[in-house]
């Protein structure tokens, strides 16, 4: 196997600077409670970032999960609406299907990851619901885990039908995907589900982490102009303390998100430990900091006209979708050979 060689520190900040500009200028927090096209067009189109983890073969650009991980963060940071996360992670997942990765490299057939579900599979034909599939009303392809390994369906297929749903998150579409006897490829046995779920969870945790480091900014930044007794709020040290401890809680989630990176890239065989010890920790810092941020921005932080409030939403619906903390430090310690029965205290 040759060696993983991955962007230097340097060419890492470059990237992280080039799409936290794009992100900024393009796609604030409060614009992805609305569909832009224009946004999805640009991504894939000037910047790329699609390509990124599909090999050069194929049309991509041959990156690892390390530079998937910037990209992640940043787009956490803006709550991109956009279907960037599960196509990337789809990507990743369909290596072996070589006549699907350029069309999700160029963006073209952005994909969604139908894998929590009860999906039956018989003569290449799949039948189940699922849930609240995120991107699955955006979606060209749904990559779906049935009970005999992942499976890849076309979303205006035969026997699919994609319903919209109002989720708690308007930054996070979802919708419901009904397979009536819908044909399908398989593109993985058994174990290939998991690893699926190992991709997502990883990638969700860097998501996360980007969009707490968000929170973060603004509850300081709104600390240093809003003054109370003719000083301002930064300025009184319980406030301050506040900060420091969710600075220290951000960094400690951080370090396990991109040591999960470093693992999905290959640089580690830890992947089926840390990935969802990486999404616990970080989604439980994302949760614990955004609500720690709508406190310290006071009153306004609870409005509706606030971005405080998408990040609370966010870090919910994170959690609620891909399984509690404790349900994953669970997985993690059973996966690790610490806990094999019971319940974790």
């Amino acid at each position: 196997m040759e060696p993983v060689v991955t962007s230097t520190p340097e060419e890492l900040r470059e990237l992280r600077s080039a799409v936290r500009g794009f992100l900024e200028q393009h796609a604030p927090a409060r614009a992805q409670l609305t569909q832009d096209a224009t946004t999805w067009k640009r991504l894939t189109e000037e910047l790329g970032l699609t390509a990124l983890p599909v090999a050069e073969g194929s049309g991509g650009a041959g990156a690892t999960f390390v530079e998937l991980a910037v990209v992640l963060e940043e787009t956490g940071r803006s709550l991109l609406r956009a279907p960037y996360l599960s196509t990337v992670v789809a990507a990743l997942v369909l290596q072996g299907a070589d006549d699907l990765l350029p069309s999700l490299a160029d963006g073209s057939a952005p994909a969604a990851l139908a894998l929590a579900g009860s999906v039956r599979s018989s003569a290449g034909r799949l039948t189940g619901t699922l849930e609240q599939v995120v991107d699955a009303a955006e979606a060209a392809l749904l990559v779906v885990a049935a009970d005999d390994g992942l499976h890849v369906v076309p979303r205006d297929g035969e026997g699919v039908t994609v319903t919209p749903l109002t989720p708690l998150d308007g930054t996070r579409p979802q919708a419901r995907v009904q397979l009536a006897s819908a044909p399908a490829r398989v593109v993985g046995d058994a174990a290939a589900a998991p690893h699926a779920r190992d991709l997502l969870h990883v990638a969700l945790a860097c998501e996360s982490a980007g969009a707490a480091e968000r929170c973060i900014e603004l509850a300081v930044e709104h600390l240093k102009v809003r003054e109370q007794f003719g000083r301002p709020l930064g300025s009184f040290q319980a406030l301050r303390h506040r900060v420091a401890d969710l600075t220290v809680l951000l960094e400690g989630a951080r370090s396990t998100a991109w040591y999960a990176a470093r693992a999905a890239a290959g640089l580690s065989e830890d992947l089926p430990v840390v990935a969802p010890l990486a999404l616990a920790t970080c989604a439980e810092a994302f949760r614990t900091i955004a609500g720690e941020s709508i406190q310290l921005h006071g009153g306004i932080g609870f409005t509706w006209e606030h971005d405080a409030h998408l990040y609370f939403k966010r870090a919910w619906t994170t959690a609620l979708l891909h399984g509690e903390p404790r349900t994953l430090r669970h997985l993690a310690a059973t996966r690790a050979g610490v806990l094999t029965g019971g319940d974790l205290a």
